[in-house]
């Protein structure tokens, strides 16, 4: 069903124009020039506005041949903008050839860049696609350059004699590119199964009827309006084509959107505006001339009536000659009214009584006018003075406008010298003024519209493109913002995640234990062969519990500091009594496990202000990592000792070490350190050395690691001899 519309699409318009080129008397005449001026003017501007805004959004993202269409489209809309400019009668009232010279442009300037988008490579080429673009625009330069200042050297070309004509090669050349553009067009579509680029192959060929529409149909008749249509349907059917294609890879900016919108909608504005000033301008002189026209007419009339005072009634009227004193008369007062161009006296009847128009035959004297308005014309008999104004160019029935403007017919009564100059009058006077200034002032009213317009609306445009421009950048920078936080959350959750894990793995293993403990107190407690079990299982289910108890307190420890809610309570602490006992205490797990450990803490260290409990856990943390870290037979030394008003506790092992990359994080929260594929290398929540930094960083100190890999770690933390509570 799709293909049979699109067949339809392609024969109907060329089944039309073979109607008219064999009956072109079946080819009507529609002759509206300012609708012409609008829709092209509007109707382009918008599509220029929307190619280039497509070719920035997409220009990064789309097929070459897909951005030379929007480019091929942008300077049809942007040439034939200035066929619609210079429409006759719109903005100027002679004849301009920049509107034939711009059809013309228009559809051979976009079949060159259809045809050179068909050999374009698919690859993107931006050296080629930035070459076209400057190319393009230095002819677009030009050319409206000579069509401003120069427009007689287009008439020039155009009426070159030559055979064929400038004309007629043109219109070859154009359809020939049109063509195989379109077959060309095609041909790739069948590969590539790209619904763009089927739209560029029927484009083509309906530009190709379009061009037969624009070089063979007359001015205004409806064939020549067909490639119209075809164009402006061709410009919306390809931005919507195109900019469904490229819509979801395009990034969305406020500011174009808004400047896109915004110059449519003020172009359209402008339009409007300046129309409707057109019309109160227009209106308002019209009803000035009409005015001064009929008091005119009218005191012409009453002069001649008073001039000939036995021409009373309407039948001494009708009897008048076309020889009499009267049009004498008429005659030799018209000279010295400048303002009115010519004049018919009819009777009551319609029968012109003398007349100083053309058609009035000299040499017999006879006339032959009738009244051009009849209705007009019994508006008049009956008192009335009434109007017809007659746009440039339409003809005046007896009269031959000398210029190129409006054209004034008035109808008066025409009374009997001292009559009450009520009721039905007994002639009519018709007089014609040519009015060129109000034709003058209409374009200039029109003009000044869109200017006024334009500037009035275009400075509301920028002023608030400023405004736009401003909330776009803030929307990009809160949007990036969100992003960084959308990602630190992200990154947050899986720390969470990752936390709940290790603590669930974590605190599994001591709850494993104490149930298996338990599970074997209950099985050896009354059992005569194991009597010393009980004792034993029931220390391991304590050291289980407690060090559940220390993973907990180091959760709720490191929480407890960043919110500043847990504060040390300081008072003297001996450190190497502090470093003996907790020593003793792992004495035992060093036999078991055949590692040594050494103590190195002078008897002469200062007391400093610290809290035991907090520093114990500090030192027991800091002898746990470096017990699991390292190997039977090693050693793991912790010595002490006083640098000017400092004291510096290490603790020493000879483990695997830490990498390089995880030296500077090691004591972050959740910081696990792993191998290169992955894998943990140092077990735990990574909350034990986060505990650490912040219980020292409360007493003033700092906490340092030194490692390398396969030679051990050394950590190290000072406290000052100083310190007070904060």
């Amino acid at each position: 069903m799709k293909r049979v519309g699109i067949y339809l699409a392609l024969v109907l318009p060329a089944l039309v124009l073979g109607l008219w080129s064999v009956l072109p008397n079946a080819d009507p005449l529609l002759a509206a020039p300012l609708f012409h001026f609008y829709i092209v003017t509007f109707t382009t501007f918008a599509a220029a506005v929307v190619s280039l805004f497509i070719v920035i959004s997409v220009g990064q993202s789309a097929l070459p041949r897909h951005l030379l269409l929007a480019v091929a489209f942008a300077w049809m809309a942007a040439v034939f903008f200035i066929h619609g400019v210079t429409t006759t009668g719109a903005l100027i009232d002679y004849f301009h050839p920049g509107i034939v010279w711009s059809a013309w442009m228009t559809l051979f300037g976009g079949g060159s860049i259809f045809l050179l988008a068909a050999f374009t490579p698919s690859r993107p080429n931006p050296r080629l696609m930035r070459a076209v673009a400057v190319v393009i625009a230095v002819i677009y330069v030009v050319y409206v350059s000579v069509v401003i200042l120069n427009p007689r050297l287009l008439s020039a070309l155009q009426a070159l004699k030559i055979s064929p004509t400038i004309m007629d090669e043109i219109f070859v050349l154009t359809l020939i590119i049109w063509v195989v553009a379109s077959l060309k067009h095609y041909l790739i579509f069948r590969d590539s199964h790209n619904f763009v680029d089927g739209l560029m192959a029927f484009e083509a060929a309906w530009y190709a009827i379009g061009t037969v529409s624009m070089f063979r149909f007359q001015l205004w008749l409806a064939g020549w309006w067909l490639y119209h249509v075809l164009l402006l349907l061709g410009f919306l059917i390809a931005s919507y084509a195109l900019w469904r294609a490229y819509e979801q890879v395009r990034t969305f900016r406020l500011t174009r959107y808004y400047a896109a919108t915004s110059l449519i909608v003020t172009a359209g504005l402008a339009l409007v505006a300046a129309q409707v000033y057109t019309n109160l301008v227009f209106n308002n002189l019209r009803d000035q001339l009409e005015s001064d026209t009929g008091q005119l007419s009218q005191r012409l009339a009453d002069q001649l009536a008073i001039s000939n005072p036995t021409i009373n009634t309407g039948a001494a009227l009708h009897a008048v000659g076309p020889g009499s004193g009267l049009a004498a008369q008429a005659n030799a007062v018209l000279p010295s009214l400048t303002e009115l161009d010519a004049l018919t006296l009819y009777d009551a009847w319609g029968r012109p009584v003398f007349s100083s128009m053309p058609a009035a035959d000299s040499a017999d004297n006879s006339i032959s006018l009738a009244p051009p308005n009849l209705e007009l014309f019994r508006g008049a008999i009956k008192g009335q003075t009434t109007y017809q104004l007659n746009d440039p160019g339409t003809p005046v029935a007896g009269y031959t406008p000398t210029e190129n403007g409006h054209v004034l017919v008035t109808y008066v009564p025409f009374w009997a010298a001292g009559s009450a100059q009520a009721g039905a009058a007994i002639g009519v006077l018709m007089t014609v003024r040519e009015s060129p200034e109000l034709s003058q002032a209409l374009l200039l009213s029109r003009a000044s519209g869109l200017a006024l317009a334009a500037l009035s609306l275009g400075g509301l445009f920028i002023a608030l493109l400023v405004i736009v421009n401003r909330a776009d950048r803030l929307i990009r920078t809160r949007t990036v913002e969100l992003e960084h936080a959308y990602a630190d959350l992200r990154q947050a959750q899986d720390m969470r995640d990752d936390l709940t894990n290790m603590i669930v793995h974590d605190l599994r293993s001591p709850l494993t234990a104490i149930t298996a403990n338990l599970d074997l107190i209950g099985k050896t407690l009354n059992n005569p062969a194991y009597p010393d079990a009980p004792p034993r299982f029931l220390s391991g289910a304590r050291a289980a519990g407690q060090r559940m108890t220390n993973m907990i307190d180091d959760l709720l420890n490191v929480s407890k500091f960043e919110a500043g809610e847990l504060r040390p309570l300081l008072a003297p602490v001996y450190l190497p009594t502090l470093l003996s006992d907790k020593a003793e205490s792992y004495r035992s797990q060093a036999e078991k496990e055949t590692k040594t450990l050494i103590v190195s803490a002078p008897p002469e260290l200062p007391t400093v202000m610290a809290d035991s409990s907090l520093m114990g856990r500090v030192v027991d943390n800091l002898l746990s990592n470096a017990f699991k870290y390292t190997q039977a037979g090693d050693h793991i030394e912790v010595e002490a000792e006083c640098l000017g008003p400092d004291i510096v506790v290490r603790v020493r092992d000879n483990g695997e070490g830490i990498p390089p990359e995880f030296v500077g994080k090691i004591f972050n929260k959740f910081v696990q350190v792993t191998q290169p594929n992955g894998a943990p290398l140092r077990k735990g929540t990574g909350l034990g050395l986060a505990f650490c930094r912040l219980a020292v960083e409360a007493h003033g100190g700092r906490i340092r690691v030194d490692s390398e890999p396969g030679k051990g770690s050394l950590f190290s933390f000072t406290l000052p001899l100083n310190h007070r509570p904060g």
